[in-house]
């Protein structure tokens, strides 16, 4: 599923050479060139100060080929080829797309490759590519930190890009994969049946295990790219992908109301006003709906907002106060994360920037996960 393409290229810094070898038939190349990276100050000087002048160099890789995605890799050497490291996941659309290798500055030598990634499930697996986005909540948002939890807003910068499904891991998804149904809604307690409802009641423990079972019978099958693995997302990964580039509250805006997704909506929500009361909501169904059933959010990305929480792959902590590069939460603690609130919550619990936490082993008739098909790091 991950195809060697094109050529690969070493950057020295006396000169600029090639080496090429083509693999698979498929076109792809590169133009890597020396970029100059200079940052100048204009300003008046007393007359004998001295004034200095900054420039650096730094491998400029330019590819072409067929549209698709494609991992940019580097390594020091030719002779490890298990040494390549990512720099970052890049798509082709038929022109060609430009990397600037700022860690290449100052490196003796450097070859890249670009490597095919083929979608595991086209039909279910959307491709979020990598970007960058403001995590948390402005301090005027209603609601915001309503449980104690930490929503400082700070920038998250996202390096690689991955693959995130389209939907709420179903009931049927997780019977067929690990041979029971956890979950509440189901006939058995009066309800109808629906193996297209999001599965639910299931632990942390449970929605990992889910990922490490469902991961082996992919590569079994051949259909995972070697190397990835399918997991939960992290807490940045998923605001990032429900945001899906928007600021607001919510991608669809800062207001929400009855009928507009699956949540407790005899209190909608606004950003200014805080919760709204509507004693008469036609909507509030206090049970899951088939995923899919409301609109996507502009990624492609349904069920974002309310149905059921997801467990995020982070331990529950502070957030840190700067920007930050792909972060993944606290590397220890007690308490796992899960976002995008549900059927059970009012508006204000949905919101893209809030989350609640519990320990790994708690389960709910609310809560359950969505997954994401990334590198293993």
């Amino acid at each position: 599923m991950l195809t060697e393409l094109g050529n690969q290229f070493t950057i020295t810094r006396a000169a600029l050479s090639t080496s090429g070898r083509a693999r698979n038939q498929i076109p792809i190349s590169f133009l890597v060139s020396i970029a100059i990276a200079a940052t100048i100050w204009t300003e008046t000087v007393l007359a004998g100060t001295p004034t200095t002048l900054e420039v650096t160099m730094a491998p400029n890789v330019s590819i072409f080929g067929d549209p698709g995605v494609y991992l940019l890799q580097y390594s020091s050497t030719l002779n490890n080829q298990s040494n390549w490291l990512t720099l970052t996941s890049v798509v082709l659309t038929g022109s060609a797309t430009n990397w600037l290798d700022y860690s290449g500055i100052g490196q003796e030598q450097r070859f890249y490759r670009a490597v095919a990634v083929t979608n595991p499930d086209p039909a279910v697996m959307v491709w979020i590519a990598p970007g960058h986005f403001v995590m948390g909540s402005p301090p005027d948002e209603a609601m915001r930190q309503a449980w104690g939890q930490d929503e400082t807003q700070h920038t998250v910068t996202l390096t690689k890009g991955f693959y995130m499904s389209k939907y709420l891991v179903t009931q049927g998804d997780f019977s067929s994969v690990m041979g029971y149904n956890p979950s509440y809604f189901v006939p058995s307690n009066g309800f109808v049946s629906s193996m297209n409802s999001p599965v639910e009641s299931v632990s942390w423990n449970d929605a990992t295990n889910y990922c490490a079972q469902l991961t082996q019978l992919k590569r079994l099958a051949g259909r995972l790219p070697a190397g990835w693995v399918y997991r939960l997302p992290t807490a940045a990964e998923w605001e990032y992908t429900c945001r899906a580039g928007t600021t607001t509250a919510f991608y669809f805006g800062d207001t929400i109301l009855d009928g507009m997704v699956n949540f407790e909506s005899n209190n909608g929500y606004n950003s200014v006003m805080g919760s709204i009361l509507n004693t008469n909501a036609l909507h509030n169904w206090q049970r899951t709906s088939p995923v899919g059933n409301y609109a996507a959010n502009p990624w492609g990305l349904y069920d974002m907002v309310g149905n059921v929480w997801e467990w995020c792959l982070d331990w529950a902590g502070e957030y840190p106060t700067g920007a930050v590069t792909d972060p993944t939460g606290p590397t220890t603690g007690t308490q796992r994360v899960f976002r995008g609130g549900s059927l059970a919550y009012e508006g204000g619990f949905c919101r893209a920037a809030n989350y609640i936490s519990e320990p790994p082993s708690f389960t709910w008739a609310d809560v359950g996960f969505r997954v994401v098909v990334a590198p293993l790091e």
